[in-house]
């Protein structure tokens, strides 16, 4: 008889316990500290925590409306406010993973609002739009943000979006103020980019300075994050062009001394054979030209036809207008080329 007294006694106590919990949940009603206790207490916080782990367990749908309710009824002291944003953010996740964007949007968005200090900064808003690759966002707040402060990290930001964008004028302006702000060593991505745009619009007279800037620094290290394939062939491409441009003034022999070093980069470039030839012609060292463009001529790349046809030239014109020969001398040029 005992026993029975005591298991109905028992089960009395759960269904009163879960009457409660279905009380509170459709009233969303947090429970209010009795005489005696305050209002901000551990006691009346864990009584709340309780309370909010059962609108959790709510059917999704539910739970945003519940939970908005039960925070507008909490009282302005009680500890349970200063977690409730996790719990909002809780259901955000939730919305995410059962594949409902826009309300989790729209609950990030609320919660903003109920939750001043979650408020990204305007820093912190600039740098979440650059993670997101929204370079149109990136563009409209660092704009405003660089007139007001010009740090860096903006001009970085900037900087990347408006190449990503493909604006020409903007990239150039902002890479250089990064650049300027960061120096070669942190700002070398820029430094590149500027190099290589003015290159490509051929304008070799703004290109030169940036290649330059690059060989004087990363000639013997590759820069932190590059790969060393990728680094050749810009500094291949830097001396190349520092190459180019001492022979198109008629410097010969800066324009010799700058396409050999282009060549411990990129060591089969026939390009650079061709002009060292080119160069050694121009100032009448015939054997040095002779090698060159036999290097080249074996190379057998676009420009190899006619560095063949230049080293025919001066063959002739050295062995009475005969070839004999010249197969000997492009087999030792065959041989300076094997590994």
């Amino acid at each position: 008889m005992r026993k029975n007294i005591d298991f109905f006694f028992n089960v009395l106590i759960i269904f009163s316990f879960l009457w409660l919990i279905t009380c509170f949940v459709a009233g969303q009603n947090p429970l209010e500290a009795p005489k005696g206790i305050p209002v901000e207490s551990d006691w009346l916080y864990r009584q709340h925590y309780a309370e909010v782990q059962e609108i959790i367990k709510a059917p999704l749908g539910e739970r945003e409306e519940l939970l908005s309710n039960y925070y507008g009824k909490l009282h302005q002291k009680a500890q349970m406010r200063k977690n409730m944003a996790g719990f909002f953010g809780q259901i955000v996740n939730d919305y995410k993973a059962a594949g409902m964007a826009r309300k989790a949007e729209a609950l990030t968005t609320k919660m903003m609002e109920l939750f001043p200090q979650l408020k990204p900064s305007p820093q912190q808003e600039l740098q979440q739009a650059y993670q997101r690759k929204d370079y149109a966002k990136v563009i409209e707040l660092g704009e405003h943000q660089y007139s007001t402060k010009a740090t860096p990290s903006t001009a970085a930001m900037l900087a990347h979006s408006y190449i990503a964008s493909k604006n020409g004028p903007k990239a150039i302006e902002y890479s250089k103020k990064a650049l300027q702000s960061l120096g070669i060593k942190e700002g070398v991505y820029f430094a590149v980019w500027l190099a290589e745009y003015y290159s490509r619009n051929q304008d070799m007279l703004n290109a030169l300075p940036y290649y330059d800037k690059l060989i004087q620094v990363f000639s013997t290290e590759v820069p932190p994050g590059w790969n060393s394939q990728r680094w050749d062939q810009i500094l291949a491409s830097s001396h190349n062009i520092k190459a180019t441009d001492a022979y198109l003034k008629n410097n010969f022999k800066s324009a010799i001394e700058s396409y050999y070093e282009s060549l411990k980069y990129n060591p089969k470039n026939e390009q650079a054979y061709l002009f060292i030839g080119l160069a050694h012609w121009k100032q009448k060292e015939l054997d040095e030209a002779m090698g060159a463009f036999a290097i080249a001529s074996v190379l057998g790349k676009p420009g190899s036809a006619k560095a063949h046809s230049y080293l025919e030239q001066i063959y002739k014109a050295r062995n009475s207008d005969s070839l004999d020969g010249l197969e000997e001398l492009l087999n030792g040029a065959r041989q300076a080329l094997s590994p």
